[in-house]
């Protein structure tokens, strides 16, 4: 379903989505999707197996508008997700679920 959005080509991860993948927001450390990883701009951290422990290693990679492959190359603001067009992407409800909104 998601042709019908303009959504047609796969994203592209620069590292391995096998791992877990932390964001900092505000002060604290949270797990998030590897889709949400790529497209933070703040400090992102893998998780992951060097030797014999596990360590964090930062992440430097490159940023991406959310849900698309196109670089960011001036970032909207720190420690957000960059959403292209400035505005996070709304579900939209269908008239029999508005029981799910509060």
């Amino acid at each position: 379903m998601s042709e019908k959005r303009g959504q047609t080509e796969k994203l592209k991860y620069d590292f391995n989505t096998a791992k877990a993948v932390y964001v900092k927001i505000n002060e604290k450390w949270s797990r998030i999707t590897e889709r949400d990883f790529r497209s933070y701009n703040g400090d992102r951290w893998i998780f992951e197996k060097v030797g014999d422990e596990y360590q964090y290693t930062p992440y430097h990679g490159p940023l991406y508008y959310w849900n698309t492959n196109k670089i960011c190359k001036e970032p909207i603001s720190e420690n957000k997700i960059q959403y292209a067009h400035d505005k996070p992407w709304v579900s939209v409800r269908r008239p029999h679920e508005r029981y799910l909104e509060d």
